[in-house]
């Protein structure tokens, strides 16, 4: 089935916007978003209007080269928070949600050298949440446990390889306890950790991806009730595929070439047919491609969506309340946040390349 989408819609969102999430951060029940903005050291916030819409974004100050972000309430308030990993430094900066889309002033929380991504969850079952960190300057995944008030315990670094980028936190082996998977840069592959269930990790497998691997999605591409990966790789510019076995283990990859230098990749049903569909920024040709899946692991033939210049980070919602998945996407370069409302099996379809 070919997923449609409307023509992109911009917002402001700074100088070099990367890092993207999304959450409602001012009560109203509309998904907002909240983005890094490297070049002034700050992340912009984004509020939804419920409509597609957003408000101008306002801002507020992190640290040096903010790259990743996440959101989730770290001190037990029941208000958004967020977690920016701020790469040129050895920081990532904790922001505490008012509930009313503004943040108090951040607390930098010392991690490793060189934090680049984040993710938030809860790794040890004392339902508080969690950070995991790469620290792509000494090759660990820095594991922080939250202590509910909005301060970390000190990091716990695992080995997973040389730059590791992008991570993702899953249950991979079915018992309820969130494992971690990391994308190493350096070494071409995907580092497992699987979580002892207090907290702690076996040390890291290795699977084998393409060159240079991002960013992880993680869905069960092939219906079989197991996790998969998907992984974005900027150098050999195509996609990984790894089907998971279940037990924390995964099959050798397979692969689909997908236009120029990918970065981010998300995982969503975008055509409601019960099977999850990948989007993908493809920086090199300024598009984000989508992937229809056919619910056996493999994916149809690419949909390219112009966004702006040198695509980066992506984010999926409801942004206008309509019950169907749309999609953000950063474009560092042009300094904004496309909007992609997402129009497949309406009437009003959008129109995507492949169409013309």
């Amino acid at each position: 089935m070919s997923i449609f989408f409307q023509p992109a819609v911009f917002y402001p969102a700074g100088s070099s916007p990367y890092g993207i999430t999304a959450a409602d951060f001012n009560g109203d029940g509309n998904l907002d978003l909240a983005i890094t903005d490297i070049g002034n050291e700050e992340i912009a916030v984004l509020l939804g209007n419920g409509d597609g819409t957003f408000q101008a974004a306002s801002f507020f100050g992190v640290g040096i080269n903010p790259t990743s972000i996440t959101a989730a309430d770290f001190n037990d308030d029941g208000k958004i928070d967020l977690a920016v990993a701020d790469s040129n430094s050895s920081d990532i900066a904790i922001l505490l949600g008012n509930g009313d889309g503004t943040f108090l002033p951040a607390t930098a929380v010392t991690v490793g050298s060189n934090p680049l991504s984040i993710v938030s969850a809860d790794f040890n079952g004392d339902h508080e949440m969690d950070l995991a960190v790469t620290d792509v300057g000494l090759g660990n995944v820095n594991v922080l446990f939250g202590n509910g008030d909005g301060t970390f315990l000190s990091p716990v670094p695992y080995a997973v390889g040389n730059s590791p980028y992008g991570i993702a936190a899953a249950d991979f082996t079915g018992d309820g306890i969130v494992d971690l998977v990391a994308a190493v840069g350096g070494d071409n592959n995907v580092a497992v950790l699987i979580n002892n269930g207090d907290g702690t990790f076996q040390a890291a497998t290795h699977y084998s991806v393409g060159t240079g691997p991002m960013e992880i999605a993680v869905a069960d591409f092939n219906g079989d009730g197991k996790r998969d990966l998907a992984v974005s790789n900027f150098d050999s510019m195509n996609v990984a595929i790894l089907l998971g076995n279940g037990d924390g283990t995964f099959q050798a990859a397979s692969f689909i070439l997908i236009g120029s230098y990918l970065e981010g990749i998300i995982a969503a049903d975008f055509d409601k047919n019960g099977t999850f569909d990948l989007a993908v920024a493809d920086n090199g040709s300024n598009n984000v491609a989508i992937l229809s899946g056919n619910g056996d692991g493999t994916f149809g033939p690419e949909q390219f969506y112009a966004v702006g210049s040198y695509a980066a980070g992506l984010v999926t919602g409801n942004f206008n309340n309509d019950g169907r998945t749309d999609l953000a996407v950063t474009n560092t370069y042009s300094n904004n946040v496309a909007i992609l409302l997402n129009n497949t099996n309406s009437p009003l379809r959008g129109v995507s390349f492949l169409d013309r």
